[in-house]
């Protein structure tokens, strides 16, 4: 691309910037996506994906090209310390639910959309070391090895996510909402008991597991942890077979463990500089919606930056308030799903209620809200 300015220069092409990024070409602005990494990561990220982002991948379209890839859940449980279950079964009439693709697959499909409508708009390899808000426009300082340059913008997004230095240095840190848990995660291979499409949450005096399943055969393993302390596969697996009498199979890669909590910043436009993703805000993967949010949120974006006056900053009051009400209502999910799985006892009274009034069949819609972020 020239050096010309472009409307949009977007800082961060992962799954939320390069959305965001076929959304705007698609409505006619030209952009360009800075992206420090060579190749998409490779390692495991989010994978379900909601029917509110379905919507998002159809609006740029690659929707159809993810369900035929994906597997369709069919059905999720909660499991309490006493056997009872809280469970849903999806139904694409009258309660659609998640699909499972990972997402680097995910940003595949996405980056050779982008492609197709403003080819040599991402640009790989490529570190911003400064944002320089003129007023009339914004100068970024790019590196791409030995090389230094200048990119001129109307309007810069940065989606360098939650501790993203440049977020940080404009936006100050992101404040911590809700509790912080610490997880292990693995991937093994299914075994013949496990259904393909379902989703189980057991929980245990040691604190929950999760079980998810995965196109490739696979299942994917979450469990609570006390402590940050690394753990090989197989005192992985053990642990999951001594909470949930079920085996884990053949792991694949590493284990690992990560620590899990939502965040927020406060202000999100800062004059002609935007935080959207992970750098607006963060919801903690248990109960795997951040994704949705983001693409959700990348879609009201993208049309206040569409209708903008180029002649002075935009204001992008609606999508604030949308960012902060999915937000609030996501992290209000998330912490519920956390505190569900903290360790237990027969004796917490408290939980148990809970998982009861859930599993009362007159209680299915609400479950069905709870654990899917629907279409608007």
């Amino acid at each position: 691309m020239s050096e010309r300015t472009v409307d949009v220069a977007i800082v961060g092409g992962g799954g939320n910037g390069i959305l965001l990024a076929c959304l705007l070409a698609d409505r006619g602005l030209t952009v360009r996506v800075l992206e420090r990494r060579d190749t998409i990561a490779d390692r495991p990220r989010a994978f379900g994906i909601h029917p509110a982002a379905l919507d998002a991948l159809d609006a740029v379209g690659v929707g159809d090209a993810v369900r035929a890839e994906a597997l369709a859940l069919t059905d999720g449980a909660f499991i309490g310390i006493d056997g009872r279950r809280a469970a849903v079964t999806f139904d694409p009439r009258d309660f659609p639910g998640p699909v499972v693709l990972g997402q680097n697959r995910v940003e595949e499909l996405l980056e050779q959309r982008l492609h197709a409508l403003a080819p040599g708009a991402l640009q790989r390899g490529v570190t911003v070391t400064a944002v320089t808000d003129q007023g009339s426009h914004v100068t970024l300082t790019a590196t791409t090895g030995a090389d230094t340059f200048p990119v001129t913008a109307t309007t810069v997004v940065l989606v360098d996510g939650t501790n993203g230095a440049l977020s940080e240095r404009i936006a100050g840190p992101a404040r911590p909402v809700g509790p912080r848990r610490w997880y292990a995660m693995a991937e093994g291979d299914a075994s013949p008991d496990d259904a393909p499409g379902s989703v189980a949450l057991i929980a245990s005096p040691e604190g929950i597991v999760e079980s998810f399943p995965l196109p490739s055969g696979r299942r994917r393993w979450v469990a609570w942890r006390g402590t940050d302390a690394p753990l090989d596969a197989d005192s992985f697996g053990m642990l999951v077979h001594d909470r949930t009498g079920r085996p884990v199979g053949r792991i694949h890669a590493p284990v690992s463990v990560f620590a899990a909590q939502s965040r927020r910043r406060r202000a999100l436009v800062h004059g002609r500089v935007i935080l959207a993703g992970d750098a607006a805000m963060t919801v903690s993967p248990i109960g795997g919606q951040g994704l949705t949010i983001g693409w959700a949120a990348a879609r009201v974006l993208a049309d206040e930056l569409a209708s903008s006056q180029r002649d002075e900053p935009p204001r992008l009051r609606r999508y604030e308030r949308a960012v902060d009400r999915m937000a609030r209502r996501a992290q209000r999910r998330a912490s519920f799903f956390m505190r569900l799985g903290d360790p237990t006892s027969s004796r917490d009274r408290a939980r148990a209620l809970a998982v009861r009034v859930l599993a009362l069949s007159s209680m299915r819609r609400a479950v069905y809200r709870l654990v899917v972020v629907r279409r608007p």
